[in-house]
């Protein structure tokens, strides 16, 4: 009984290894250590993680609806002039310099500076410039991940084709992609958008996705080039596996490092070309977004530029904390970069 007691307590004094604990443990230690690890990759995805929030949570934290619009009562209205004004028309030309002396009601309050009401705010339509900054991560994050995730579906998918088979393939789809690379991207991007005379947000993601292909081919293809000389994909050839199951089962896995890399950085890119894109008018005109807000800050001149410039923060910080984010996984994930 001591004896099988002892081996029970060597048994169970056997650490785990790491795949023998739950998923979510497993999850938690390895994001601890990511961001341990690399303390300016864990910055970026604790930006990340704020903006996201702020989008799913819009309605309770903007603290205003995006559309109200604020106003105030009129402290120039001139009461002895506006009832002189009812009898007498010509009092009114008098003061044709001052028209805000026989406004009687609320008036506007256009670009005010930051206040207990108004934390950031408001802009040039009186609208509360905090609510829309929040309001407008919605748009970027759409635009962005989405067009990540269409340029990195198709771009892969013809990138592993092009690598694998090679040949006439690999040849067309190649000369496919220098076209599109020969072509600058705003360029082709407004081709894009010029097809429509109102695009939205949907059509913007989409053209955007397809302009950020033939990068993600290029790279999946250099990948699958890399990995389809290994032993084990060799071995899968020498038993008999179909190309199909080759490529799904142990090409693709193997290369999923570049892919996720590229997918987190090019979220960073979309963002700040939809922001472009509404900057120079060629946005989706019905949604909130920071490149319009800054084109409207900056109209507004050097007398008001606090709106242009806290848009401008924004789109910095959600494009710098998916660069921090993308670089610490490509380090994180690629042999080669790990340690340094």
């Amino acid at each position: 009984m001591a004896s099988e007691s002892t081996a029970t307590d060597l048994v169970l004094g056997v650490p785990k290894s790491n795949s023998d604990r739950p998923f979510p443990l497993r999850a938690t230690r390895a994001v601890g250590h990511f961001m341990v690890s690399k303390p300016l990759g864990g910055f970026g995805i604790v930006i990340i993680l704020i903006i996201v929030a702020m989008a799913v949570f819009a309605p309770w934290v903007s603290r205003y609806d995006p559309e109200q619009l604020f106003s105030k009562p009129n402290p120039d209205f001139r009461p002895d002039l506006y009832e002189q004004s009812l009898t007498n028309p010509l009092i009114k030309l008098q003061y044709a310099d001052h028209p805000e002396y026989f406004i009687n009601g609320e008036i506007a309050r256009p670009l005010e500076s930051p206040s207990r009401e108004h934390w950031l705010g408001t802009d040039r339509f009186s609208h509360d410039l905090y609510s829309r900054i929040i309001y407008g991560a919605r748009l970027s994050l759409f635009v962005g991940i989405g067009a990540s995730i269409i340029a990195m579906l198709l771009g892969t998918f013809f990138g592993v084709i092009s690598g694998f088979f090679g040949g006439w393939v690999d040849m067309v789809l190649q000369r496919t992609t220098d076209a599109m690379l020969a072509f600058p991207s705003l360029i082709l991007l407004l081709l894009f958008v010029q097809v429509l005379e109102q695009p939205n947000k949907y059509f913007i993601t989409v053209a955007l996705g397809i302009v950020g292909i033939s990068q993600v081919i290029r790279i999946t293809r250099a990948s699958v080039l890399a990995t389809r000389e290994e032993v084990y994909v060799l071995a899968a050839r020498s038993i008999g596996a179909s190309n199909h199951r080759v490529m799904l089962r142990h090409i693709l896995p193997n290369i999923m490092a570049p892919i996720i890399v590229i997918f987190t950085i090019t979220i960073g890119a979309y963002i700040l070309a939809e922001a472009g894109l509404q900057f120079i008018g060629f946005g989706d005109p019905t949604e909130i977004s920071w490149g319009k807000m800054i084109n409207e800050g900056r109209s507004s001149g050097t007398a008001k530029p606090l709106m242009a410039l806290f848009c401008g923060i924004a789109i910095t910080l959600a494009v710098l904390g998916f660069n921090l984010a993308g670089d610490a996984l490509r380090d994180e994930l690629d042999p080669r970069l790990r340690g340094r």
